[in-house]
């Protein structure tokens, strides 16, 4: 095993649904530069992974991870190593009679304001997660983890950190420690053992309002279309 550092909730051009203007290949590069072992692209409904890209991907150090972030009825989760089946899950009842399958489910940003984040549906569908999300998206005075984390606390679920990506440069201040063999399958098994922890450390309002363009940016395409 490895200790691998990951960053798995990210976001790239590919996205259907964000307006975001950089490749998953100058990410790739990014998260290479900043010594992330493992990355997920997890664009709103589609796979971003296919094999030239994942030798790309290696070339540069970087195991890249499928994943895919879920709508399911209006919430955001986000579903690494999914199948297609998985991968167009619709509704939490969907994705909870296919089972885990291959398969690791995040609750992305639960309790940040925003209507796509899961909020009390978390708890209502607990026993879907194998991991919730410290996002990277706060700065000291304003940190929406905080629910989050007494939510895992509560359940014994594992923090799992993530950038939530969605412009460059690239920042890399909050992400996951896995301890796991250095391919797919291992990272998954990780995730779903507990073999994690999370580094993170408080943007600067600097860095936290550009984030919170970036996402804002995202919101009003997904809802208007441009």
């Amino acid at each position: 095993m490895r200790r691998l550092r990951a960053d798995l909730h990210t976001h790239t051009a590919e996205d259907p649904r964000d307006r975001i203007n950089y490749s998953a290949e100058m990410l790739i590069e990014a998260a290479g530069q900043l010594n992330i072992d493992a990355l997920a692209i997890t664009c709103h409904e589609a796979v971003v992974h296919w094999a030239r890209l994942a030798e790309f991907a290696e070339r540069r150090g970087v195991l890249l991870v499928p994943g895919v972030e879920l709508s399911l009825e209006g919430k955001h989760v986000v579903v690494l190593n999914p199948d297609a089946e998985q991968a167009s899950a619709r509704t939490f009842g969907e994705l909870r009679a296919m089972g885990c399958r291959n398969a690791a489910i995040i609750a992305p940003h639960p309790f940040y304001p925003t209507f796509h984040s899961l909020g009390r549906e978390l708890v209502r569908n607990i026993d879907l997660f194998d991991g919730i999300e410290c996002s990277s998206l706060y700065c000291r005075g304003a940190d929406f983890n905080r629910r989050a984390r007494r939510v895992a606390r509560e359940f014994g679920i594992p923090l799992v950190g993530s950038s939530d990506t969605h412009g460059l440069p690239y920042c890399g201040s909050t992400f996951t420690w896995i301890e796991a063999e250095p391919n797919v399958a291992g990272v998954i098994e990780a995730l779903r053992e507990g073999r994690v922890s999370v580094d993170t450390r408080p943007l600067s309002l600097a860095q936290a309002s550009v984030g919170a363009t970036n996402a804002i940016r995202g919101i009003v395409k997904h809802l208007f279309g441009s």
